[in-house]
């Protein structure tokens, strides 16, 4: 700010995060890449990371786990083991689905399906 220099933002390109959110949704249960975003957004991973994180809050990776989590729980809830629902959300494992569900709920998946049903 002293040199007179602008420290703002530069060029936020919304139409290649939007392309890149598209295409995670569209297949989110496979494995999704860096290059594979940089090939439908035409930005390269750096720009299109920090545009992404902007616009959507949270990084492209971090995206995919969320979503990826929030399919799970919706199979939870609807009565498939822990074991398929991991798989059929897209996880490698049971194992692999509940580290990323403990760490960004603060439960694990177990317990907080406890929570949510009712005593018998």
């Amino acid at each position: 700010a002293v040199a007179g220099k602008s420290r703002g933002r530069k060029h936020l390109d919304y139409r290649a995060a939007e392309r890149a959110r598209e295409f995670i949704m569209a297949h989110l249960y496979s494995s999704i890449t860096l290059e594979m975003l940089e090939q439908v957004s035409g930005r390269e991973r750096w720009s299109l990371s920090r545009d992404f994180r902007t616009l959507y809050g949270t990084s492209p990776y971090r995206f995919v786990t969320l979503r990826r989590l929030d399919c799970f729980r919706r199979l939870a809830l609807n009565g498939f083991t822990l074991v398929d629902a991991s798989l059929a959300a897209g996880f490698h494992d049971q194992s692999h689905m509940t580290r990323h569900f403990t760490r960004s709920y603060g439960v694990s998946p177990l317990r907080w399906l406890a929570r949510l049903r009712p005593a018998c």
